[in-house]
């Protein structure tokens, strides 16, 4: 199935970054790409039509990370895309930088639990309790305070790994950015990496409109100890943390390499 799909031409690669080329840290400054993930990437960007990664960080902040010239960069789960030197958002997330720092405001004033990290991103925010004595608790509370918000409990609230994000409740996501790529680089071939539920939305892309745009897709799922299970359902394949992840890269610049001779 993965042969089949990297011979369509034009063929693309699309990936998440944290928990797919990058380990899970204990905090999301900590993180850091694997090498290994950094060095097939960037030989994959001189053989492949796009090489991109779609990252729930700002996207100044993600291309930073992952430090690979020549390729496409997105950020806030595909509402933000690194553009001419500078990162450009959607018309319809714009509005949302005024609303996000209220929402962090608020949960912040009702939220007073050890380990607690809140993210304001611009146009999303992230809630990250990995570091709290008792997550179970945690999530509780912050669901609860959510509710409570009067900004937060307009948002499409997704759970992530030990983590809450808060994303404007607009047709736009991770899926959108997926399926303009696959427009803008007239894509035959696409395989896209991810490892948590803001992905499933790039997952239904490839599932919905493969047929209509021409495209084969496969949706790669990146299952660890943290499993959500919704995220294997919609997968084509799995494969089993950042490591796997280094060798599928490894043998993705071995086949391509022999499908363009």
């Amino acid at each position: 199935m993965v042969t089949e799909t990297i011979q369509q031409l034009p063929f693309g690669l699309i990936t998440d970054l944290d928990g797919t080329i990058s380990p899970i840290a204990p905090t999301f400054q900590q993180a850091r790409v694997s090498p290994l993930c950094r060095h097939y990437l960037t030989q994959l960007s001189k053989q492949l039509a796009l090489v991109a990664v779609i990252s729930g960080r700002p996207v100044a902040e993600a291309r930073s990370m992952v430090s690979i010239q020549g390729i496409t960069y997105f950020g806030n789960h595909g509402l933000e895309r690194w553009h001419n030197g500078h990162s450009e958002f959607t018309e319809r997330s714009r509005p949302y930088f005024e609303v996000m720092p209220a929402v962090v405001a608020e949960l912040t004033s009702q939220l007073h639990i050890p380990g607690i990290n809140m993210e304001n991103k611009g146009v999303t925010a992230s809630i990250h309790y990995r570091r709290c004595p008792d997550h179970h608790s945690a999530e509780q509370s912050i669901l609860t305070a959510i509710a409570s918000s009067p900004h937060a409990r307009n948002l499409r609230v997704i759970r992530e790994k030990m983590a809450m994000d808060l994303l404007p409740p607009i047709e736009e996501n991770k899926g959108t950015a997926v399926r303009r790529l696959m427009r803008e680089y007239n894509l035959r071939g696409l395989v896209y990496l991810g490892d948590d539920l803001t992905d499933v939305d790039a997952f239904h892309v490839i599932h919905s409109v493969s047929d209509d745009l021409n495209c084969l897709g496969l949706a790669i799922g990146i299952v660890g100890p943290e499993l959500q299970a919704e995220l294997e359902q919609q997968s084509d394949l799995v494969l089993y943390g950042v490591r796997e992840v280094e060798r599928f890269l490894k043998w993705l610049c071995q086949a391509s390499h022999r499908a363009l001779e």
